[in-house]
């Protein structure tokens, strides 16, 4: 099996790495440039926007590192995508036998290659992933941001917001249009399951919490011009939803656990 694997690596790296060569500087061969309308197109597009070089860049890296046997198993992850893609271009979109057989070569010979490194991916094939400490500390995704029925200490609330308002922030000034507003409306369920879980370490109840995210979704669907209130309701909305957000946040930052009582009311050590 190692030989096989060693042949299939050298094999696929040397693929890589000649692909990057030739696009930046050797030029042995002509790219194809698409048969059928959509195939051209799309390649077109990728050329004049400069994301074929940034796809042929990721060959020229992984190819060298695969090839040479540094960080392999990594390696094959990062150019899994610039495989799919070329496979989903010749199969689907330009139907050329001698493509389609590349394309699904390339994408065999990745993939396979990550099976033959399966025991490198075993901690992040977990379902559930540790974010900020072990799993006492209770730091996952899911129990942060999508289990409303725990509890969440303050100084692992503070971290976990800091992480929205980061993702929040990356959306609101980096990303433009439609699809940036939506996405920071999907921001909504773990920011309220966050802050759930906050309330109950607190000893309160999660239920009101309804208010801000009602609020919320009023002031989305204004944005997303959904709905019209009228110019002085649509400017008020939006800036209520944040206040009482923030205001739920501090809360949530400055309020003090309570001990979690067992089924009798007694309170026993968290």
């Amino acid at each position: 099996m190692k030989p096989l694997v060693l042949a299939g690596r050298l094999i696929f790296g040397a693929w890589m790495l000649a692909s990057g060569v030739n696009h930046f500087i050797f030029s042995l061969w002509t790219p194809p440039a698409g048969h059928e309308p959509l195939a051209a197109q799309l390649m077109s597009a990728l050329i004049h926007s400069g994301l074929l070089g940034v796809a042929m860049t990721i060959q020229l890296v992984t190819g060298a590192l695969i090839l040479s046997g540094f960080f392999v198993p990594v390696a094959l992850c990062v150019v899994m995508p610039i495989t799919t893609c070329a496979l989903y271009w010749t199969l689907i979109l330009d139907h050329q036998p001698i493509g389609v057989f590349l394309g699904l070569a390339a994408f065999a010979l990745n993939g396979l290659l990550m099976l033959a490194y399966i025991d490198y991916y075993a901690e992040v094939l977990k379902r559930s992933a540790q974010m900020f400490g072990d799993s006492s500390a209770g730091m996952s995704f899911d129990v942060l941001y999508v289990n409303a029925a725990g509890r969440t200490s303050r100084g692992e609330f503070a971290l976990a917001l800091l992480m929205i308002l980061a993702v929040a922030a990356f959306y609101a000034f980096l990303v433009k249009g439609r699809n940036a507003e939506w996405c920071l409306l999907m921001l909504l369920f773990p920011a309220v399951v966050l802050h759930a879980r906050r309330l109950h370490d607190m000893g309160q109840s999660a239920w009101p919490l309804a208010i801000p995210a009602l609020l919320t979704v009023a002031a989305f669907a204004i944005w997303l011009h959904l709905v019209n209130f009228g110019a002085m309701i649509n400017v008020a909305v939006p800036v209520t939803a944040t206040v009482v957000f923030a205001g739920f946040a501090l809360w949530g930052c400055m309020g003090a656990g309570q001990p979690e009582a067992n089924r009798f009311g007694v309170p026993v050590a968290a």
